[in-house]
């Protein structure tokens, strides 16, 4: 515990001012509530008894942050976080409260945004360090526990992000926003569409939509700047075609067939393999299915190499272009990520449309996310430029510091996406009208907003938290590029399996996604074992 201050208690008076404030809402809240109480929900008298003892403890908290202990400050932090997302979702999301409480709520978000803000300043966290732990705000950065291996972090992150594409795959077919299984054999996002659905899984389905793919290539560009500066481009470029070339053929010419067949299936109609590879053939194109995303950051890639080639004959730097940000000041550098987003995003979308795809043979990408996804995997290589110890990845530094405040605009975002979706685009789908340009603009925005915040509050996590090693971590890691590969076929086989079935579509879910990893992760490491495969995956 330390000492009371007088610097601590000027560094926590703007956060007890803010507490106040708070509390003054909360009354007011439930002052109006009872002038009207025989025309409202008993929903907002629950909602206002909540956050009036919420509001309570926060001012304990504070009263005992003075005291200098650091279990307050730690609760404070957590439910202004917690708070702040909770308010937006009020303000912003259908139910029972009414116009005048949403925006009461709104109000109170803003208060908590700030108390999160406050509570996360470097200048504040000093009088709470953590007992017997590694510190994050010493001018040093914090060690790995091995210096020449590679940093866990980032590790780990990747292979979370590709869970999270298995367990986005698995619950499609759960999902309400895909129509009823066509009878005819076609190539869609969900091969197979259980009849049992539910609607929570679009939630989860809408949430990686907006970031997951993007973040993919800014995590992929990340080593392509010091792999370029360390084996030069043809070497590079040597390197990639054996490590996405020859899986993106396998999977592509094997796995996919294997993987759309029971789509085929499910239509009724010949199961003979001859008139499945009539009907495959009939198609007009090779579908690749995830697959897309290795040939195109093949392309990526090469591109970096010849620009990288460019550079090294003109000697003119041999570092990479700076970026505004990239010495370790995140809200500019994301800032700017968001403005060039948009300019390259929304453009696209009003041309070829949120969903168009172009395909091309076995190789297709999605048209209005082209150079969305070629910003973040430029911004990936410039932040590995600077380096991955230093700049804005550094342990020490504001994104690492400040995750609460990422983590609470990530998922105000996302909050703000979801009220746009349900409370305005919905009702004009539902009337089968066309969006109008001002909702379509509304809705880009919205995604590029999620897709900065949210990438980075992950980025801020994991940078934070996964410092140690753990053998299964690893394990999950090595396997992650190979079970994104593989994974395909296995997820809609499982979800075939699972049609004449009577769980739920939240059981069938689980068991999918479950299935999935386990089944992915253990052939996987059986493929490993093998040296020739283990030089690929």
């Amino acid at each position: 515990m330390t000492a009371p201050s007088p610097a601590l208690r000027a560094q926590l008076r703007p956060v007890i001012g803010a507490q106040w404030i708070n509390l003054a809402l909360c009354l007011s809240l439930l002052s109006v509530a009872f002038a009207l109480r025989d025309s409202i929900s008993p929903a907002v008298w629950v909602r206002s008894t909540i956050i009036l003892i919420v509001g309570l403890l926060m001012l304990w908290c504070g009263k005992e942050m003075r005291r200098g202990r650091r279990w307050a400050y730690v609760r404070a932090k957590w439910i202004a976080v917690l708070g702040t997302i909770g308010f937006v979702g009020v303000a912003a999301l259908p139910g029972p409260f009414p116009a005048w409480m949403r925006i009461e709520q709104g109000a109170q978000a803003l208060v908590f945004l700030a108390l999160t803000w406050m509570l996360t300043r470097p200048a504040l966290a000093l009088f709470f360090p953590r007992v017997n732990a590694r510190m994050i705000h010493t001018e040093k950065p914090i060690p790995l526990s091995d210096a020449s291996a590679r940093d866990a972090s980032l590790d780990y992150l990747r292979a979370f992000i590709v869970l999270l594409v298995l367990l986005h795959h698995s619950v499609l077919a759960y999902a309400v926003l895909w129509p009823a299984q066509p009878r005819t054999f076609r190539i869609l996002p969900a091969p197979i569409v259980d009849p049992q659905r539910w609607a929570g899984f679009d939630l989860l389905v809408i949430f990686n939509d907006t970031f997951f793919m993007a973040l993919m290539f800014l995590l992929s560009g990340l080593f392509v700047w010091p792999s370029l500066e360390r084996k030069g481009g043809a070497r590079f470029l040597r390197d990639r075609i054996l490590r996405l070339g020859v899986p993106f053929a396998v999977a592509a010419g094997i796995l996919m067939p294997l993987a759309y067949y029971p789509s085929y299936a499910v239509t009724g109609a010949d199961p003979g393999f001859l008139a499945y590879s009539s009907a495959w053939l009939s198609l007009g194109s090779w579908p690749s299915g995830p697959a897309w995303f290795i040939w195109l950051l093949f392309v990526f890639d090469a591109v970096a190499a010849g620009l990288h080639e460019l550079r090294r004959r003109w000697r003119a730097n041999t570092r990479a272009p700076r970026y505004p940000g990239a010495d370790g000041r995140p809200p500019a550098f994301v800032a700017v990520l968001l403005v060039i987003s948009a300019l390259v995003y929304v453009p696209m979308e009003l041309v070829f449309g949120a969903d168009g795809w172009v395909t091309l043979g076995a190789f297709s990408f999605q048209a209005s996310r082209l150079l969305l996804y070629a910003t973040f995997f430029l911004v990936g290589i410039q932040m590995g430029a600077v380096g991955t110890q230093s700049g804005i990845l550094a342990r020490n530094a504001g994104l690492a510091r400040r995750w609460p405040i990422w983590l609470s605009a990530g998922l105000a975002a996302y909050a703000l996406r979801l009220a746009v979706i349900i409370a305005l685009i919905l009702p004009v789908a539902a009337a089968h009208r066309p969006l109008p340009l001002t909702l379509r603009l509304l809705s880009d925005l919205t995604l590029v907003l999620c897709c900065g915040t949210i990438s980075f509050a992950f980025i801020a996590l994991f940078r934070r938290f996964a410092i140690a090693r753990h053998a299964v971590l690893d394990s999950l890691s090595a396997s992650s590029y190979g079970m994104y590969l593989i994974h395909y076929p296995v997820v809609v086989w499982l979800q075939f399996a699972l049609l004449a079935v009577a769980p739920s579509p939240i059981t069938k879910g689980a068991i999918v996604s479950v299935g999935a990893v386990a089944l992915s992760w253990g052939i996987v490491v059986a493929l490993r074992r093998v040296p020739a495969i283990a030089r690929v995956l």
